[in-house]
């Protein structure tokens, strides 16, 4: 017996000696990377990795190469670093405008083909290069660290919907649903922004939906949490009431979608339930009648940028909703070319908004 346990300890020894062991600090660790369309056919991918200063400080240290396709990419960033690149600390992937109006499906398929790399790393669309952002300076925990969490608590407390490789991929293979990515923009040095969600075509960038329309964006694709929208009353037409605003915040939101008639006209029910509360009020008096005068108007605006939304949604000819999967799963023989020449064009939604306020501070 002590002659095995003898032995056995004698293998863990020699194994351990076997395993390749690689220090932090003898590593270039990436936390963000930047592809940008430069030239017709030439791809510049650029790398941020953090270096910790002795203090504690990160500085942010950018690595760039350019090569016709990502994958060469690759190849020419690993042969320009002094270290080792790794890429399972990957949190962010941008990419510029231009090259998203070309097709990003190239910088999407090689992150999934790699197996260090979670699904779930954000891919997010520039205005502009999105190597010219990673040189910014956006904190004291990193450029990486700072663009994933603007992005993250903008999807959890603001009006972004969720999105990831993950998603994007999904979106991308699947019939009846087209992708859509966030849109940051550098406002300064120091500062970054976001400035609406990227409507797709297959992987391409066709338009957008802005920063004033991702409240109601964001109620038809996803569940809304704290996002909020300012109901203006009064002040048209004439009258002489004055004009007053409400910021309402809603505290939960929710949607079901329901293909109420299959056939030509397809005819498609959304029904929007928001629970929020009355954060801000210009008015003199915030009364119960008011109240009621607010819930019907913000059900009036949801109503309104919904069916706009929708119809430029169909006109490109795009489905970031998802109408033709639901359609997809509850119709036999399904046909997805039949479904995008003849019968999305042509479908008729009606929006049915239930808002309640369910509190609203002094009510007098």
């Amino acid at each position: 017996m002590r002659k095995q346990l003898t032995l056995c300890i004698t293998l863990l020894l020699v194994l351990t000696g076997c395993v390749e062991r690689e220090i932090l600090d003898d590593l270039n660790i990436e936390t963000a990377k930047g592809y940008d369309l430069i030239g017709e056919n030439t791809i510049r991918g650029t790398a941020l990795f953090p270096v910790y200063i002795k203090d504690g400080a990160i500085e942010n240290r950018t690595l760039s190469a350019e090569a016709p396709s990502t994958r060469e990419v690759l190849e020419t960033l690993s042969r320009k670093s002094q270290q080792p690149l790794v890429r399972g600390s990957l949190d962010v992937v941008l990419i510029g405008d231009e090259l998203a109006k070309k097709g990003i499906l190239d910088v999407a398929d090689s992150l999934q083909r790699d197996a260090s790399i979670g699904a779930r790393v954000m891919l997010a669309i520039t205005e502009g290069n999105a190597g010219d952002i990673l040189k910014g300076n956006y904190g004291i925990r990193g450029n990486g660290m700072f663009i994933s969490n603007l992005l993250h608590q903008n999807i959890k407390r603001r009006e972004l919907p969720e999105t990831n490789l993950h998603m994007f991929l999904f979106d991308y293979y699947q019939d009846g649903q087209t992708p859509y990515l966030p849109i940051i923009k550098q406002v300064s040095d120091n500062t970054l922004e976001v400035t609406g969600v990227a409507l797709m075509d297959d992987d391409k960038m066709i338009d957008r939906v802005a920063a004033d329309d991702l409240f109601f964006f964001k109620l038809l694709v996803d569940k809304l949490s704290e996002g909020s929208h300012v109901v203006k009353l009064g002040g048209k037409d004439g009258s002489t009431e004055q004009r007053v605003e409400a910021a309402v915040t809603s505290i939960k939101s929710k949607h079901k979608i329901k293909v109420v008639n299959k056939t030509d006209p397809v005819k498609v029910t959304i029904k929007i339930t928001i629970r929020g509360i009355i954060k801000e009020y210009t008015g003199k008096s915030l009364t119960p009648k008011k109240i009621k005068e607010i819930e019907e108007k913000m059900s009036s605006d949801i109503v309104d940028h919904s069916k706009k939304l929708l119809a430029r949604f169909q006109e490109l000819g795009i489905d970031p909703i998802g109408i033709g999967q639901l359609q997809k799963h509850g119709m036999r023989g399904f046909n997805i070319k039949e479904w995008e020449k003849s019968l999305y064009p042509n479908v008729q939604f009606d929006i049915k908004p239930d808002v309640e306020i369910l509190e609203s501070g002094t009510v007098e």
